[in-house]
């Protein structure tokens, strides 16, 4: 009796984690959803802002170039929101809670590994998340870094802010994180948000524009402005999909485990009908050999 009151209580045990394992993956497959409309409508918006600024450097092609040059050499009469440490930032995009399968392990070795590559010297690290921060403290790596905690869901304008007045002050920042590609298949992925890709582009027409553009304030302001969004909206796009690709990690991992979840409810089950069967044999037995005493 005490061997099937375990079988029961394991079984009922196995029951609520399913109960639990099928909510985890309902709710990560509806906030999935929403995170895609989100990261469509950032993708959009950060494809217009880009083309703007291409027209921008157009119009001022050769002062954009010099402001960059002056940066470059560290001219320090460039203007204080234009200026850079000169230095680079790595920035490890995690979560504060667990059972996000593992996307989150495979983020983190890359970002160990571009570590190792990168000038020690010349480059800071940030971590963003406090899944993230008992990994690399377990590593005992001895190279300060720079913590920041944000919510795993709700991207609210002042984390974003704060995250992006600390990678201003960075010639290149490289944003490490789970990039998703479908439910199946979640990438470990490293990105650049300083936006040198943009900000480095040449601009050649085949004909003179005769179209410029004239701004108020001057012009530096207005290049800090799309340093400033573009870089924003390049750390907003690498968050929503961090979430997206951490959910969908989500999903498979809890379809792993209401797979595993499954396969010992069977076991226990084929063991509880063993024991019931068995016992039922052994009052059987019992009955024959009570019988058998009064037939003698």
């Amino acid at each position: 009796m005490a061997q099937r009151k375990i079988i029961l209580e394991d079984l009922e045990a196995l029951n609520t984690l399913k109960d639990l394992a099928e909510s985890y993956e309902e709710i990560a497959v509806i906030r999935m959803q929403k995170i895609k409309d989100s990261v469509l409508k950032t993708r959009n918006f950060l494809a217009d802002l880009s083309d703007v600024f291409v027209d921008l450097k157009a119009s001022y092609e050769r002062e954009v170039k010099e402001i960059l040059a002056r940066r470059q050499k560290d001219d320090k009469t460039l203007a204080p929101f234009l200026q850079k440490k000169g230095k680079t930032l790595l920035v490890y995009l995690s979560s504060n809670s667990k059972f996000y399968g593992a996307i989150t392990q495979k983020t983190f070795r890359l970002f160990i590994d571009g570590l190792k590559k990168s000038d020690q010297q010349n480059t800071d690290i940030a971590i963003i998340g406090q899944v993230g921060k008992e990994m690399f403290d377990a590593r005992e790596i001895q190279k300060k870094y720079s913590y920041f905690d944000i919510p795993d869901t709700g991207l609210e304008l002042k984390y974003i802010r704060e995250l992006v007045v600390k990678f201003l002050q960075y010639e290149k920042v490289y944003v490490y994180y789970g990039k998703f590609g479908n439910v199946i298949k979640q990438t470990p992925f490293s990105t650049s948000i300083s936006g040198e890709d943009i900000f480095e582009t040449e601009i050649t027409s085949p004909t003179p524009r005769e179209d410029r553009f004239i701004f108020e304030p001057i012009l530096e302001k207005i290049f800090h402005f799309f340093e400033t969004q573009i870089m924003a909206n390049l750390f907003s796009q690498t968050l929503l999909e961090n979430q997206l690709a951490r959910h969908s990690s989500r999903v498979n991992a809890m379809e792993e485990a209401l797979v595993h979840i499954d396969e010992e409810s069977k076991k226990l089950v084929l063991l509880r009908n063993r024991l019931k069967q068995q016992l039922e044999n052994t009052k059987q037995l019992e009955t024959i050999s009570g019988m058998a005493l009064w037939t003698d």
